[in-house]
């Protein structure tokens, strides 16, 4: 609730029936108002759930220049009769206030569309179960609803996850009509939102064009077969969604059909988009899924050899050398019903006997924790996850959940306490390391910045770069103080020091990675990359060279990357290459080895 300005329980209505609208749940707040989920009460006393989305303006003069546009909206929605396309109606009156009240505030807008009994497109791709035959259809849908628009010779221009919303049986509502737009008439209001929006801008005075829905369709095909990818860049997108479903294990000619609404040209993107997601279903059927690996954790054990906790549509697994002698607790993972689809894990040894610990974040957004004794929920709703074990045994686990950053803590024989920290707003976290005993860096993104903070500081979070949503981010500890990697959508990757102002500096060589990992070592950050041209590993300067050193161990495709340090300071990496693990370490002379890793 800290990102609206008002609470449930305060009304809201036209001027002549000021509370006939009860606020009841926050949704999200973008652009130019807040989304709420409310009540009507009408005349005859009967309750009516609806999504009411207010404007934020106050100027009078704007509130009714938008409520005209509004009210233009609405009538031609109802004229063009298409299915599935949400049309709202319009209202102005006081801001909302206490029943009984008296509004202190100026008129407000308001666009009130029936409640769809829905989950926005993204959320409903990271949780669906049905696999590609029902990203088909909802595909199939979503392209109906866009092609019988343009059929009338209309555009949505503002097609994006969250205006598209799908229910529990994969039905499709297309919904806030804001900048609904008929093909003839010139544009007095540009629309551009970041990810979903063609290399071609809109311009004020030109014309609207479908090219711009038919590149959105193709970013939220995108999100439907990678729902746990980053922000699309523009520029790039066809290059960039097409290297991505290869990594991910998609087929050249899936991959290429995902791609054709994303062609630079808009004259190449398909139209209509029936046809093309006819054969996108047929492929989407004729797929067959693998078990895909989306997150990775590697660890050395007792003797030193690296062991790698995995996470993927099938859960967590473990692979490792075999234990010698009786097996130890520490090689296997928890037992019983445990997460299900994994997108972030963090796993360590805790407590003096050293007992496997894992903690996981599923594609629902809840934490597990898993010990010896078994898996658990520990929160629900949670964003990004980051942590480790400190020396004295204790794991510890960063996480955002509903804007705000929050602290997990276990040691065997201890119950996991949990902890809101204020100080720091935070979307997702990215990464976290400990300084020292009892003090953490924690990376996180929030708003479209990264901000790095030390929890316990009064300080406020320092920004961390350009402004841009990260893909993803790392931390280590160095001689220097602590140092930060970014992954841009775009694979760029920039090498940050935490507290220092300016862009950062921009490693990779210009090839785009879709992983990272880092560690503080030996005089230096060493930086593992995963990508199309396989995996990278970027080593501080050595001898007399004051340039950091690059070492390829592979150049199949990779998709994630993983580094740890062990206690004899030899380094392990663990990458996922083309669908399989693999795993390399340093040997006592610190020369890099290929390891075989059975699964546990």
């Amino acid at each position: 609730m800290s990102e609206s300005r008002w609470v449930p329980g305060l009304r809201f209505g036209p001027e002549f029936d000021p509370e006939q609208y009860e606020l009841l749940e926050f949704h999200h707040r973008g652009g130019e108002a807040e989304v709420w989920r409310a009540v009507r009460t009408g005349h005859n006393g009967r309750k009516e759930l609806v999504a009411a989305k207010i404007m934020l303006e106050r100027d009078p003069s704007e509130v009714r220049r938008w409520l005209g546009r509004w009210d233009d909206v609405s009538h031609n929605a109802h004229r063009l009769g298409v299915t599935d396309l949400v049309v709202p109606s319009f209202l102005l009156g006081p801001s909302p206030h206490r029943p009984g009240g008296v509004s202190s505030g100026g008129l407000l807008g308001y666009q009130i569309s029936p409640w769809v009994e829905g989950v926005p497109l993204h959320t409903w791709a990271r949780a669906q179960r049905g696999g590609p035959p029902a990203v088909a259809e909802v595909l199939a849908r979503l392209c109906r609803i866009v092609d019988e628009l343009h059929r009338q010779r209309w555009v949505h221009r503002d097609i994006s996850p969250a205006n598209v919303l799908v229910d529990d049986q994969g039905q499709v509502k297309l919904i806030d009509l804001t900048f609904l737009a008929p093909l003839d008439h010139t544009l007095t209001v540009a629309v551009f939102t970041p990810g979903h929006v063609p290399p071609e801008a809109e311009q004020v005075g030109g014309f609207p064009t479908t090219a711009k829905d038919l590149f959105a369709v193709g970013t939220l095909a995108r999100t439907l077969l990678l729902p746990d990818h980053g922000r699309l860049d523009h520029r790039l997108a066809a290059e960039q969604a097409r290297a991505e479903l290869l990594a991910a294990g998609y087929g050249e000619e899936l991959a290429r059909w995902a791609c054709e609404p994303l062609a630079r040209e808009p004259d190449r993107r398909p139209s209509p988009l029936g046809p093309w997601a006819g054969r996108g279903r047929e492929l989407l059927r004729a797929h067959r899924s693998v078990a895909r690996t989306a997150a990775l954790a590697v660890l050395a054990d007792r003797a030193g050899r690296p062991l790698v906790v995995t996470g993927g549509s099938d859960g967590t697994a473990l692979a490792g050398p075999s234990p010698t002698g009786p097996e130890p607790t520490g090689h296997r993972l928890p037992a019983g019903q445990g997460p299900g689809a994994v997108r972030e894990l963090a796993a360590g040894w805790a407590g003096r006997q050293g007992e496997l610990v894992v903690c996981a974040e599923d594609r629902a957004n809840t934490l597990w924790v898993g010990t010896a004794a078994g898996w658990w929920e520990a929160a629900r709703g949670v964003d990004g996850l980051a942590g480790a074990v400190d020396p004295a045994g204790e794991m510890t686990v960063w996480t955002a959940v509903g804007g705000a950053l929050r602290c997990y803590r276990w040691a065997p024989g201890l119950t996991l306490t949990g902890q809101e920290l204020s100080g720091c707003p935070a979307d997702r976290v990215l990464a976290a390391v400990q300084e020292r005993p009892g003090h953490w860096l924690v990376l996180v993104e929030h708003r479209g910045r990264v901000l790095s903070w030390r929890p316990g500081s009064t300080g406020p979070p320092l920004p961390l770069g350009p402004a841009g949503a990260p893909r993803a981010g790392a931390l280590a500890r160095t001689s220097a103080g602590p140092q930060a990697a970014t992954l841009r959508p775009d694979g760029s990757v920039q090498l940050h020091t935490v507290g220092a102002t300016g862009a950062g500096t921009e490693i990779g060589d210009g090839e785009p990675s879709l992983g990272i990992a880092m560690v503080g070592h030996r005089g230096g950050p060493t930086v593992a990359l995963a990508g199309a041209g396989g995996v990278r590993l970027r080593l501080p300067p050595g001898g007399a060279s004051r340039r950091a050193r690059w070492w390829r161990p592979t150049l199949r495709p990779a998709t994630r990357v993983a580094l740890a340090l062990g206690d004899d300071w030899r380094l392990c990496l663990a990458a996922v290459v083309e669908g399989e693990l693999q795993v390399w370490q340093e040997d006592a002379a610190y020369r890099w080895q290929s390891v075989e890793l059975p699964e546990v």
